[in-house]
Protein backbone atom coordinates (compact mmCIF):
# COMPACT_ATOMS: atom_id res chain seq x y z
CA UNK A 1 0.00 0.00 0.00
CA UNK A 2 1.18 3.35 -0.75
CA UNK A 3 1.56 6.32 1.44
CA UNK A 4 -0.92 8.50 -0.58
CA UNK A 5 -3.94 5.60 -0.21
CA UNK A 6 -2.63 5.44 3.29
CA UNK A 7 -3.02 9.00 4.50
CA UNK A 8 -6.61 9.06 2.04
CA UNK A 9 -7.21 6.09 4.58
CA UNK A 10 -6.80 8.10 7.73
CA UNK A 11 -8.32 11.18 6.13
CA UNK A 12 -11.19 9.45 5.60
CA UNK A 13 -11.34 7.80 9.06
CA UNK A 14 -10.83 11.27 10.40
CA UNK A 15 -14.07 12.43 8.18
CA UNK A 16 -15.92 9.58 9.81
CA UNK A 17 -15.05 10.58 13.47
CA UNK A 18 -16.07 14.03 12.80
CA UNK A 19 -19.56 13.15 11.58
CA UNK A 20 -20.17 10.46 14.92
CA UNK A 21 -18.86 13.37 17.09
CA UNK A 22 -21.97 15.80 15.16
CA UNK A 23 -24.20 13.23 15.55
CA UNK A 24 -23.41 12.50 19.18
CA UNK A 25 -23.24 16.37 19.76
CA UNK A 26 -26.18 18.21 22.00
CA UNK A 27 -26.91 21.68 21.66
CA UNK A 28 -27.98 23.70 18.70
CA UNK A 29 -24.69 25.43 18.47
CA UNK A 30 -22.50 22.65 19.29
CA UNK A 31 -24.55 20.43 16.50
CA UNK A 32 -24.07 23.30 14.20
CA UNK A 33 -20.56 23.82 14.24
CA UNK A 34 -19.78 19.68 14.80
CA UNK A 35 -21.93 19.69 11.33
CA UNK A 36 -19.37 22.13 10.13
CA UNK A 37 -16.34 20.52 10.49
CA UNK A 38 -17.52 17.70 9.38
CA UNK A 39 -18.87 18.88 6.29
CA UNK A 40 -15.64 20.42 5.56
CA UNK A 41 -13.62 17.21 6.68
CA UNK A 42 -15.88 15.74 3.98
CA UNK A 43 -15.41 17.97 1.29
CA UNK A 44 -11.27 18.07 1.82
CA UNK A 45 -11.56 14.19 2.08
CA UNK A 46 -13.71 14.17 -1.47
CA UNK A 47 -11.06 16.68 -2.68
CA UNK A 48 -8.28 14.92 -1.82
CA UNK A 49 -9.52 11.05 -3.25
CA UNK A 50 -10.44 13.35 -6.47
CA UNK A 51 -7.00 14.91 -6.77
CA UNK A 52 -5.41 11.28 -6.32
CA UNK A 53 -7.57 9.51 -8.85
CA UNK A 54 -6.62 12.09 -11.05
CA UNK A 55 -3.02 12.10 -10.66
CA UNK A 56 -3.16 8.37 -10.98
CA UNK A 57 -4.72 8.68 -14.39
CA UNK A 58 -2.34 11.27 -15.26
CA UNK A 59 0.45 8.92 -14.54
CA UNK A 60 -0.88 6.53 -16.36
CA UNK A 61 -1.28 8.30 -19.14
CA UNK A 62 1.88 9.84 -19.26
CA UNK A 63 3.19 6.30 -19.18
CA UNK A 64 1.37 4.89 -22.21
CA UNK A 65 2.99 8.43 -24.07
CA UNK A 66 6.40 7.65 -22.92
CA UNK A 67 5.89 4.19 -24.31
CA UNK A 68 4.24 4.78 -27.53
CA UNK A 69 7.26 7.39 -28.09
CA UNK A 70 9.62 4.25 -27.12
CA UNK A 71 7.89 2.44 -29.54
CA UNK A 72 7.68 4.69 -32.26
CA UNK A 73 11.55 5.68 -31.59
CA UNK A 74 11.92 1.94 -32.21
CA UNK A 75 9.74 1.95 -35.51
CA UNK A 76 11.89 4.47 -36.60
CA UNK A 77 15.61 3.31 -35.92
CA UNK A 78 14.10 -0.17 -37.37
CA UNK A 79 12.71 1.69 -40.47
CA UNK A 80 16.28 3.63 -40.48
CA UNK A 81 18.50 0.59 -40.41
CA UNK A 82 16.82 -1.67 -43.13
CA UNK A 83 17.46 1.21 -45.87
CA UNK A 84 20.78 1.72 -44.76
CA UNK A 85 20.66 -2.27 -45.30
CA UNK A 86 19.18 -1.47 -48.85
CA UNK A 87 20.90 0.81 -50.18
CA UNK A 88 24.31 -1.25 -48.91
CA UNK A 89 22.60 -4.32 -50.97
CA UNK A 90 21.85 -2.25 -53.44
CA UNK A 91 25.51 -1.16 -53.85
CA UNK A 92 26.85 -4.46 -52.76
CA UNK A 93 24.88 -5.63 -56.15
CA UNK A 94 25.76 -3.06 -58.67
CA UNK A 95 29.43 -3.63 -57.56
CA UNK A 96 29.27 -7.80 -58.24
CA UNK A 97 27.98 -6.84 -61.40
CA UNK A 98 30.75 -4.50 -62.49
CA UNK A 99 32.98 -7.02 -61.17
CA UNK A 100 31.23 -9.85 -62.96
CA UNK A 101 31.51 -8.05 -66.05
CA UNK A 102 35.15 -7.81 -66.16
CA UNK A 103 35.18 -11.64 -65.37
CA UNK A 104 33.34 -12.34 -68.12
CA UNK A 105 35.06 -10.39 -70.36
CA UNK A 106 38.48 -11.86 -68.97
CA UNK A 107 37.14 -15.82 -69.41
CA UNK A 108 35.77 -14.54 -72.84
CA UNK A 109 39.29 -13.34 -74.08
CA UNK A 110 40.95 -16.75 -71.99
CA UNK A 111 38.97 -19.09 -73.68
CA UNK A 112 39.61 -17.31 -76.93
CA UNK A 113 43.29 -17.82 -76.66
CA UNK A 114 43.13 -21.52 -75.43
CA UNK A 115 41.19 -22.45 -78.44
CA UNK A 116 42.85 -20.21 -81.46
CA UNK A 117 44.32 -21.22 -84.02
CA UNK A 118 47.53 -19.84 -84.68
CA UNK A 119 47.85 -21.90 -87.90
CA UNK A 120 44.94 -21.07 -89.62
CA UNK A 121 46.01 -21.12 -93.19
CA UNK A 122 42.84 -19.87 -94.71
CA UNK A 123 43.90 -16.12 -94.04
CA UNK A 124 47.21 -13.93 -94.25
CA UNK A 125 49.72 -13.51 -91.69
CA UNK A 126 48.94 -10.01 -91.12
CA UNK A 127 45.86 -10.75 -90.52
CA UNK A 128 46.67 -13.33 -87.76
CA UNK A 129 49.11 -10.83 -86.52
CA UNK A 130 46.50 -8.26 -86.70
CA UNK A 131 44.27 -10.47 -84.10
CA UNK A 132 47.12 -11.03 -81.39
CA UNK A 133 47.58 -7.19 -81.62
CA UNK A 134 43.77 -6.50 -80.67
CA UNK A 135 43.69 -9.44 -77.83
CA UNK A 136 46.72 -7.27 -76.30
CA UNK A 137 45.05 -3.99 -76.74
CA UNK A 138 41.57 -5.62 -75.46
CA UNK A 139 43.34 -7.06 -72.56
CA UNK A 140 45.01 -3.50 -71.87
CA UNK A 141 41.28 -1.75 -71.81
CA UNK A 142 40.16 -4.79 -69.48
CA UNK A 143 43.04 -4.64 -66.91
CA UNK A 144 42.40 -0.55 -67.10
CA UNK A 145 38.30 -0.48 -66.48
CA UNK A 146 39.47 -3.08 -63.28
CA UNK A 147 41.93 -0.09 -62.10
CA UNK A 148 38.63 2.30 -61.99
CA UNK A 149 36.49 0.46 -59.65
CA UNK A 150 38.08 1.70 -56.97
CA UNK A 151 34.67 1.76 -54.38
CA UNK A 152 33.80 -1.92 -55.96
CA UNK A 153 37.40 -3.50 -55.18
CA UNK A 154 36.66 -2.61 -51.23
CA UNK A 155 33.09 -3.77 -51.12
CA UNK A 156 34.79 -7.45 -52.51
CA UNK A 157 38.12 -7.44 -50.76
CA UNK A 158 38.71 -11.08 -50.90
CA UNK A 159 38.16 -11.43 -54.91
CA UNK A 160 40.44 -8.96 -56.10
CA UNK A 161 44.02 -10.82 -55.62
CA UNK A 162 42.29 -13.58 -57.41
CA UNK A 163 41.63 -11.04 -60.46
CA UNK A 164 44.62 -9.45 -60.28
CA UNK A 165 46.18 -12.90 -60.84
CA UNK A 166 43.79 -13.81 -63.78
CA UNK A 167 44.70 -10.34 -65.44
CA UNK A 168 48.28 -10.72 -64.78
CA UNK A 169 48.32 -14.16 -66.53
CA UNK A 170 45.86 -13.15 -69.44
CA UNK A 171 48.26 -10.26 -70.24
CA UNK A 172 51.48 -12.83 -70.44
CA UNK A 173 49.07 -15.43 -72.69
CA UNK A 174 48.02 -12.24 -74.90
CA UNK A 175 52.44 -11.34 -74.98
CA UNK A 176 52.90 -14.95 -76.08
CA UNK A 177 50.18 -14.61 -78.41
CA UNK A 178 52.13 -12.14 -80.20
CA UNK A 179 55.95 -13.47 -79.81
CA UNK A 180 54.58 -16.20 -81.60
CA UNK A 181 54.35 -14.96 -84.80
CA UNK A 182 57.84 -13.90 -84.29
CA UNK A 183 59.59 -16.98 -83.45
CA UNK A 184 62.51 -17.83 -85.21
CA UNK A 185 62.05 -21.76 -85.93
CA UNK A 186 59.05 -24.22 -85.00
CA UNK A 187 60.75 -25.26 -81.53
CA UNK A 188 59.91 -21.73 -80.81
CA UNK A 189 56.67 -21.48 -82.01
CA UNK A 190 55.80 -24.39 -79.99
CA UNK A 191 57.14 -23.66 -76.38
CA UNK A 192 55.43 -19.65 -76.89
CA UNK A 193 51.93 -21.40 -77.87
CA UNK A 194 52.59 -24.09 -75.13
CA UNK A 195 52.96 -20.95 -72.43
CA UNK A 196 50.27 -18.81 -73.93
CA UNK A 197 47.37 -21.84 -73.80
CA UNK A 198 48.58 -22.30 -70.20
CA UNK A 199 48.60 -18.76 -69.02
CA UNK A 200 45.49 -18.70 -70.93
CA UNK A 201 43.65 -21.82 -69.09
CA UNK A 202 45.59 -20.46 -66.00
CA UNK A 203 43.77 -16.78 -65.85
CA UNK A 204 40.62 -18.91 -67.23
CA UNK A 205 40.62 -20.81 -63.67
CA UNK A 206 41.19 -17.91 -61.40
CA UNK A 207 38.55 -16.10 -63.50
CA UNK A 208 36.30 -18.63 -62.32
CA UNK A 209 37.23 -19.10 -59.12
CA UNK A 210 36.72 -14.91 -58.28
CA UNK A 211 33.62 -14.91 -59.60
CA UNK A 212 32.68 -17.71 -56.90
CA UNK A 213 34.39 -15.60 -54.14
CA UNK A 214 31.92 -12.84 -55.10
CA UNK A 215 28.89 -14.73 -55.63
CA UNK A 216 29.37 -16.03 -51.56
CA UNK A 217 30.42 -13.27 -50.40
CA UNK A 218 26.96 -11.39 -51.95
Amino acid sequence: MSIEVLLLGILVGITLIGYMIAINSKGPTKLSISYLLATVLLAGTVWAIVQHVNTGADRVQQEMYRRLELEKKKAEELARSQEQSLIENRKKMDAAGKLNEIISRGTGFASTMMNVDLRDFSVELDVLMSRANGMRNKIAALVKDFENLRNEKALFPSCIPTINEALSNLSDAAKYYRLYFRAEDSAQEELRERTMRLKARQAYDLFKKAGSQITSAI
